[in-house]
């Protein structure tokens, strides 16, 4: 009488057979508890450490390209404070009604009293030295385009909670002159880190 043959199971490396201690709905689980970690980490890191941003136009031009990414300092605007001459980020509203954040440089601090005359600017009734930050081969060559660079506006006075933002491309820039001071709630963050393209990448703080 012959043996009945032994049928031997075929091994395979497909998850999930009878060995398998995992299970489907297991590695779904370890899944998205893993993505709600990350999630809580990247929230946490851009509500308190940094703030990542994109230049977009040409308004800090020639400190900051169009297109330039990077991260601003979130910790450096909470423990230093917003000081003359910082790059910040700042809440805004576009020519079109929408919420955006823009990069500008602080020029007016609370309780102060902002002009621009003659090209000029001055801070209660003196004037501001801007060499530090503003390119004068630019400045120059605007103006002898079109006929000025840093155009006039009257004296604003900035309440105990407000800054006066500008950009370096004044020309082209749409800042406190057209929107009004900034309140301190609206700056989000302070100094730039440029991490793209990777031949500008360097660390701005004034």
């Amino acid at each position: 009488m012959s043996k009945k043959p032994t049928i031997k199971k075929r091994k395979t490396n497909f998850r999930y057979n009878e060995n398998d201690e995992r299970t489907i709905l297991e590695d779904i689980l370890s899944f998205v508890s893993t993505f709600l970690i990350v999630s809580v980490i990247i929230m946490l890191v851009t509500s308190f450490l940094i703030k990542p941003a994109v230049i977009r136009g040409r308004s800090m031009y020639p400190n900051f390209q169009n297109g330039e990414w990077g991260f601003s300092n979130v910790i450096a605007s909470a423990v230093e404070g917003i000081e003359r001459g910082d790059i910040v980020l700042a809440r805004s509203t576009s020519e079109n009604g929408e919420p955006t954040t823009i990069i500008k440089r602080v020029i007016g601090m609370p309780g102060e009293t902002i002009e621009c005359r003659d090209e000029q600017v001055y801070i209660n009734g003196e004037p501001l030295d801007e060499s530090a930050y503003l390119d004068n081969d630019h400045a120059k060559e605007w103006k002898q385009m079109n006929g000025y660079f840093n155009y006039n506006f009257d004296p604003v006075t900035l309440g105990e909670d407000e800054y006066f933002l500008m950009g370096d491309n004044r020309p082209i820039s749409m800042d406190s002159r057209d929107t009004g001071p900034y309140k301190k709630s609206a700056i989000l963050a302070k100094d730039f880190l440029v991490l793209y393209p990777f031949e500008n990448f360097g660390y701005y703080e004034k």
